[in-house]
Formats: structure tokens, sequence, C-alpha cells
């Protein structure tokens, strides 16, 4: 596994990001493996374009020979989201660089891997629970996680209530009614406790995926719900699990992605000034999560903590 300081050749730049969805288990870091890469983020304010059009609830006929008469379109709208900063610092003695370890491996090259690691679970951590900031003088920006990006589809339940086959089938429900059936959501992101729930329902559990993701045998469910594509089911330890706002998400894989500051955002190694009998130096990434259709999402909260 190469590492260095990354200048401007952006294909080391590319390789890293490459590792960095490689360098831990799929499921502890699912996101950050697994979802895709938008165009470049130009500035820390990230905007995109969206477009809604609602489901026609009636027709109305034109008499023969009428004038055509045209409705105002529907525009888009824009939404945007900050980037954020995170990194992740190496700070090793000339000593302890010095000497071998029990492994042979080299103790600045080991410490690299883990401090890319750590960056990894953070990037995760805010994909899902992230706040946006705007930030100020002394104060970061924070990135709007998937929580705070779902805002159509959200109910709280009562505290305890049952995680059931009837509320997964809901929550496909919920997805199914306010996008086009090409956009039902096709991953169920929840706590361990909520997939081993899923895994005593009597019916529609299977463990067949498809080939593209076969790495992800072992650790998947597939959920056959009674409307919509098979839902993946994801235990995730990032997503909160205490007593009465315990949460589940019902994702459209394929409408959040990241989008990395242009040039210098996607992961990379930065030496830092020698302070001492010793080297430092830092990982770091500047990113926002893009949100294209947050309506195909659904976040349901206040299942019980237990089986």
């Amino acid at each position: 596994m190469a590492f260095g300081k990354f200048a401007e050749q952006v294909e080391m730049r590319e390789s890293l990001l490459s590792i960095m969805r490689d360098v831990s288990p799929n499921e502890d870091n699912y996101l950050m493996s697994n979802l895709g890469k938008s165009s470049p983020a130009m500035n820390t304010i990230h905007e995109w374009n969206l477009y809604y059009q609602s489901r026609a609830t009636s027709a109305t006929g034109s008499v023969e020979g009428a004038i055509t008469s045209y409705a105002d379109l529907d525009s888009e709208t824009r939404s945007n989201n900050r980037t954020i900063i995170l990194d992740e610092p190496v700070r090793l003695s000339r000593t302890r660089k010095s000497i071998a370890m029990v492994t042979g491996e080299d103790a600045m090259s080991k410490e690299k891997e883990r401090a890319l690691k750590r960056l990894k679970s953070q990037m995760e951590w805010a994909t899902i629970n992230g706040s946006y900031a705007s930030g100020s003088s002394g104060v970061a920006r924070g990135m709007a996680g998937i929580d705070a990006c779902i805002s159509s589809n959200v109910t709280v339940r009562a505290t305890d209530t049952s995680f059931t086959e009837t509320e997964l089938n809901d929550i496909v429900n919920d997805s199914y009614t306010g996008v086009g059936h090409e956009y039902i959501m096709d991953v169920l992101l929840c706590p361990p406790i909520i997939k081993r729930r899923i895994a005593t329902f009597g019916t529609n559990v299977t463990r067949n995926i498809n080939a593209s993701d076969k790495r992800l045998t072992s650790e998947v469910r597939v959920f056959d719900a009674d409307l919509g594509p098979a839902i993946k089911i994801i235990a995730h330890k990032d997503v909160t699990a205490t007593q009465g706002n315990l949460k589940v998400y019902g994702l459209r894989e394929d409408t959040f992605e990241y989008s990395f500051l242009v040039g210098t955002g996607e992961p990379h190694w930065e030496d830092r000034a020698t302070d001492g009998d010793r080297d430092n130096g830092v990982y770091i990434s500047e990113f926002t999560l893009v949100s294209l259709a947050e309506k195909a999402s659904v976040k349901r909260s206040g299942y019980a903590i237990t089986l």
C-alpha cells in the first residue's frame, strides 16, 4: 500500500480514495465504500438542481377545436450543502520510526494506514449524522448528513414500537408514494438489533443478492418487499440506537453522492512542519454529501432496542 504527499497528481489522489473504500469491512463503513462520487464542489457551499413533478390526480378532456391553454411549468429548485474538513493527524518520534515492528512492517506506514481507517470512519459518521453549519471565524463548517437531508418522509413512532414486517413494508410504501418506481428505496440502513429482528421474519427474507454486490454476501440480507425492488438490509454502527430514538433509514442508494472540494478535497496526505525530534503529517479531506432526491428516502424512529 503506497502512501506519500500528493501534489497536483490527480490520479494519485484518486488512487487513495480507492484505497479508502477497501481499508475496512464494507458494512462498518458501507456508505464510504458504496456511494458514488459527484462532480467537484467548486466552493464551500455546494449547490445542485432538483426537479419534482407530482403525479396527475385527475384528467380533464379538451373540447374539439379548442385553443390550447398553457399551465405554468414546474420550475427547478436549488439545494445545497456545506463542505466539511476532516483530518486525521499522524505524529511519530524519530526513535519510534527507526525501530522495526515485530511484524517487520515500517512503523510510519503502519501509523498512516491506521490514520486512514480513522479518517474513513469519521467521514462515514458525518455522512449519517452530520449537522449543517455555515462556519465562521474560528468555527468549523458542518455538512448535513443523511439524517438531516431527509425531511419529507419522517415518522416518529411511539417509544418501543416493535419493528415488524408490516413496519418495513410501510416504510417502502412511503418511498413508493413519493417518487416514481425507478427511485423507490433499495437499502434499509439500521442498527444491528433491527437487522436481527428482520432475520426473525417468517417470510420474504433471503440471502440472494446481485452478483455486483457479491463482496457483501455474508453481511447482507435482502427483503422482498410488497412494493418496489428487493431491499438490502445493512446493519450500521453509526445509526442512532438509543431507547426512544432508535432510527432506521430507507434509502435510494444512487440518489446520494459525495462531492469533494475541487483540486484538494479528496483524501490525501500532507506533511506538516517538524517541531521537534519527530515527524508530523495529516490525512485530510474536504467534502460534502449530495442528496439528489430526498423524497425517495424515509426516516422513522422510536423502535424498541430489544428483540
